[in-house]
């Protein structure tokens, strides 16, 4: 072979993706498409806008509510400060298109360490693939433009620094308690990263039970870590306080059953079923393979399938942290299985053709590339409505005629608007209730209940907190009760919303 075509090779070589790689575009570019749907899901996104936003032009972090007018000067425990920056720094630069591609962004890079710790564990190129795509398809249940999405990251990247520490390198150690520095200001499922870490220390027990593990190099490395992570958690706005923050909102039973987030996922729908088929390949795999598996692995997939089966939005977790533990097990017990001899030496030759490419130039060309598509103003979705808050969902039409016709006191609000109506109208108004439920705590969200169901004395509700105007969906319960009473009546109503102005 000549020396040109040996350059053309491998020039080839280095332009021809990887299939791991074309996977991850596929993550990438499909979150993209899907900006339409995950901006209109839920109505968080505009009040971290609005506080990301503040935090930029004041520089300093507030600890108090200001937003409400029930909660002003109540504590409220910032503790995803720092993702709201993030958020509204891209939202400055490319307004939605920005937030949607920065979830893109961070949910590729999720999955691309969750592959590699999956690859690394079962060392087979097909079984990663499949339980890698499953755990995508199966985490895309609460895939949202949302502070929640850097826990997924820093889950994966939590749980490859363990690895390396579990296995060659201890004195790696100190970059624990540093990524969780970063955690707690990011996001409140900080958590779940001391939870991880107690799961290992806990396992790696287990497996060698006596006190010569107290004494272990690693041991000491492990719990030393531990103490200091503990005490990072500890280095936020809001200090120590955070604790009883995340603690109060996970323990009220009637705040987290009002939120269907937290409520176990309808296993009838379709979008749950990679979950399922996921989870039962690694049940059958751990039940059938051959190898005694470390005990943090059994210990890591019970805990995170109970947190799964009990709360929906814990299942992209799940899918980070069982994905590798999954893959590791399912191939241990088809390796076992002597039927499949000829697929390992298939797989083989197909892995050996995909690493002797390379193609990672392909995925910082498809992230520019995207930037640029979407600056320039072309919209990416394939029903080409464009990255924006559906008028469907958001009472876009009706904030525009109440910046024209801003209306006096104290409103009463849709839940899901609050957010949107802070980020267009604060802080010439302030909102009754947003779904910040750690700020009002259950006997203000009771009160909002009590209205929005009719319950007895809600009319008195309204009266306590002086309210003068309300804006909810045109069809709900509460407009037509204030429609029929002489002292209110209807000044704006649309096909998605209604504002109601005491006469």
């Amino acid at each position: 072979m000549g020396l040109g075509s040996l350059n053309s090779m491998r020039l080839v070589r280095f332009f021809l993706p990887r299939i791991e790689y074309i996977l991850l575009i596929a993550v990438f570019w499909g979150i993209l498409a899907s900006g339409p749907r995950i901006l209109n899901f839920d109505g968080d996104l505009p009040r971290h806008l609005l506080t990301g936003n503040l935090i930029l032009q004041t520089g300093r972090v507030s600890t108090t509510d200001i937003f409400s007018f029930r909660t002003t000067g109540y504590p409220s425990f910032p503790h995803e400060w720092l993702a709201q920056i993030l958020l509204a720094t891209v939202y400055s630069w490319l307004g939605l298109d920005g937030v949607v591609l920065l979830t893109a962004l961070a949910m590729m890079l999720t999955w691309g360490i969750v592959y590699r710790a999956a690859m690394r564990r079962s060392d087979s190129f097909f079984v990663t693939l499949l339980i890698t795509a499953l755990g995508i398809a199966a985490s895309q249940i609460h895939v949202l433009p949302r502070p929640h999405i850097f826990t997924y990251l820093l889950a994966a990247l939590w749980i490859t620094l363990l690895e390396l520490i579990m296995r060659d390198k201890p004195r790696l150690w100190w970059t624990l308690p540093l990524v969780m520095l970063l955690w707690v200001n990011l996001h409140g499922m900080f958590v779940l990263g001391i939870v991880i870490l107690g799961i290992y220390i806990i396992g790696d027990f287990l497996d060698q039970p006596s006190s010569a593990w107290f004494r272990s190099q690693r041991a000491k490395y492990l719990l030393l870590a531990t103490g200091l992570s503990v005490v990072a958690t500890f280095i936020s706005p809001s200090g120590p306080a955070i604790w009883e923050a995340v603690a109060s909102l996970g323990s009220n039973s009637y705040i987290t059953s009002r939120i269907p987030e937290y409520q176990s996922a309808n296993f009838h729908l379709p979008e749950t079923w990679p979950f399922l088929i996921l989870l039962i390949l690694a049940l059958v795999g751990l039940a059938r393979s051959t190898v005694r598996l470390a005990w943090s692995y059994t210990l890591l997939a019970a805990a995170f399938t109970g947190l799964a089966l009990y709360s929906a939005r814990m299942i992209p977790i799940f899918a980070v942290v069982v994905t590798p533990v999954a893959a590791m097990a399912v191939a241990d017990w088809l390796r076992s299985e002597p039927i499949l001899r000829r697929l390992w030496t298939v797989e083989a030759n197909v892995a050996k053709i995909n690493l002797a490419s390379n193609g990672l130039v392909w995925i910082p060309v498809i992230v520019f590339l995207a930037a640029g598509l979407l600056s320039s103003g072309v919209k990416i979705d394939p029903l080409g409505e464009g990255n924006r808050f559906n008028p469907r969902f958001f009472p876009v039409e009706a904030v525009s005629w109440l910046e024209e016709h801003p209306q006096t006191g104290h409103m009463f609000n849709e839940f899901d608007w609050g957010g949107y109506l802070l980020l267009r109208l604060w802080p010439e108004q302030q909102i009754f209730m947003d779904g910040h439920t750690h700020i009002y705590g259950e006997t203000l969200t009771r009160e909002y209940e009590q209205v929005v169901t009719l319950s007895p004395a809600w009319q008195e509700i309204l009266k306590k907190y002086d309210v003068q105007w309300v804006i909810m969906r045109r069809n709900a319960t509460l407009v037509q009760a204030l429609d029929k009473l002489a002292d209110w009546e209807i000044v704006y109503q649309d096909s998605t919303a209604a504002i109601l102005h005491r006469r």
